[in-house]
């Protein structure tokens, strides 16, 4: 059942059982509501107590991580390269950890028979990291070959590794790191946060010489940014 609190749609799960004493309610995610009743409660006495508990609920979505960016059981989509693909489980006992594949404009992901597809939400997304990884230096390498010609600025030491906040970065001996993560982005905003880190080789802030010095080769680089704020996680 989905009821609209404001403009806030939460998804409301009734469990209801006779072990069950009390009305409890408990927040799942940021977008999903359990409430718990003894036996014989009925869909519009759910509603009312959902009502009733309305101010707490908006406050306290803000507070609880948002519901898992992928289904990796049904009807999952993987961004990649600026599409989003489907997605097959496919079980294999000689798998220790999760593998990932992608062919014929799908994901293949391989795991072994004792994996809780269910609740195994991390390793699935771990294997999916190193399905990035992986692929990174095949995908970005030929970009920095080719934004290197365009500005004739060239970096010590290129690596590829995960960040939680940075896209890239590039340090005072001008080595640049690029999160691989950025592989979930179409092929011209890769080619932005390139751009951008080696401009830093130049320029090691963030001044209005710095972003002219960017506008030079991509002046519709604020278009970039606006998708790097869209990321799927």
């Amino acid at each position: 059942m989905e009821i609209r609190l404001d403009d806030t749609t939460i998804n409301v799960i009734h469990r209801s059982d006779k072990r069950i004493k009390r009305i409890t309610l408990s927040l799942e995610n940021s977008n999903e509501i359990i409430i718990k009743t003894p036996l014989k409660f009925k869909s519009n006495q759910i509603r009312e107590i959902i009502l009733n508990h309305k101010d707490w609920i908006l406050r306290s979505i803000q507070k609880v991580p948002a519901k898992n960016k992928f289904d990796f059981i049904c009807g999952g989509e993987i961004p990649y390269l600026g599409e989003k693909y489907p997605l097959e489980l496919i079980v294999d006992e000689k798998i220790k950890n999760i593998k990932v594949t992608f062919e014929d404009d799908k994901f293949y992901f391989y795991h072994n028979s004792s994996v809780d597809v269910t609740k195994e939400y991390d390793l699935f997304v771990d294997g999916l990291k190193a399905f990035y990884k992986k692929m990174a230096m095949k995908v970005i390498d030929p970009i920095f070959d080719e934004m290197c010609h365009t500005t004739k600025l060239y970096p010590e030491n290129i690596s590829y590794r995960y960040a939680k906040k940075q896209w890239g970065s590039c340090s005072y001996k001008n080595d640049i790191s690029i999160n691989y993560m950025l592989l979930q982005f179409p092929i011209n905003t890769i080619r932005y946060v390139v751009l951008h880190e080696l401009c830093h080789i130049e320029e090691k802030n963030h001044s209005a010489r710095f972003y002219n010095l960017i506008s030079l080769y991509m002046s519709e680089y604020k278009k970039e940014e606006t998708t790097l704020k869209q990321k799927s996680f």
